[in-house]
């Protein structure tokens, strides 16, 4: 169980860190350098969260209430992400941002010690190794999922605001838009060479947000939907008490 909450985790929380960037960047126009900036409160309130669930843990002696709270919040910034749009303001990101943070810092620790709880002492190490495994797995199984739901929407929305008669040599440059911030020094050179090139090219990069949001939509829905699935896993959650005090051998077998 806790292995596949792991796994969900690792999808949505990568979902969030990799593709909101791409959000304030190419539909806000934030600079890498403000999107890397912004992503600060997420970050932040995700320590947050995990200083406040060992606290919940310590005293409640148990940890499933942090797992339960956790993924309702990370769903809850999730469906806060996927209202986003165009004509979004940077504080309705930070508010998804506080939201899923903090949920993320509930979750992240839960289920190591949830193993760790139930495991027996010589089996600890790797049982403690399991949660970070399949975070890890959920995470690149995530990003290159998602990855591929932006990129064909984007390829299907970006040709309908293309002004008729553009050469497919200057369309072939935004093939992909993860690419734009860095190759815009050779957009300016190649549509330089056209009379109506500069504003060929600001119709163009204006075009890209519109047909970025729809793919970025229906990424954080479709995290929305995976940590709801989350919600359902760690209710289902076998709620072990914590141990607590010295290690205490067990006793040799007559």
């Amino acid at each position: 169980m806790c292995s596949a909450a792991s796994f969900i985790l690792g999808m949505g929380m990568f979902a969030v860190i990799i593709y909101l960037p791409l959000f304030m960047q190419g539909v806000l126009r934030a600079s890498a350098t403000e999107s890397g900036n912004l992503l600060t409160p997420l970050l932040l309130s995700s320590v947050v969260g995990s200083i406040v669930t060992g606290q919940m843990n310590l005293r409640m002696r148990t940890y499933k209430p942090s797992a339960v709270v956790g993924s309702m919040l990370v769903t809850a910034g999730m469906i806060l992400f996927a209202r986003m749009g165009v004509a979004t303001t940077r504080s309705a990101v930070l508010t998804a941002m506080l939201v899923a943070g903090i949920g993320m810092g509930l979750l992240m620790p839960v289920y190591t010690v949830a193993i760790q709880n139930a495991a027996s002492r010589e089996h600890m190490g790797a049982a403690s190794a399991l949660p970070t495994f399949f975070r890890s797995i959920g995470s690149t199984v995530g990003v290159a999922m998602f990855g591929a739901v932006l990129l064909t929407n984007y390829q299907r929305d970006f040709p309908k605001g293309v002004p008729p008669g553009t050469p497919d040599s200057l369309l072939s440059l935004f093939r992909n838009p993860l690419m734009l911030a860095q190759i815009r020094p050779q957009l300016d050179a190649a549509f330089g060479h056209y009379a109506n090139g500069p504003d060929l090219l600001r119709t163009l990069l204006g075009n890209v947000p519109v047909a970025l949001v729809h793919g970025i939509h229906l990424i954080f829905i479709s995290s929305a939907v995976i940590m709801a699935a989350a919600i359902v896993l760690n209710l289902l959650l076998r709620n072990i008490r914590l141990r607590h005090g010295p290690y205490k051998p067990e006793a040799p077998p007559h």
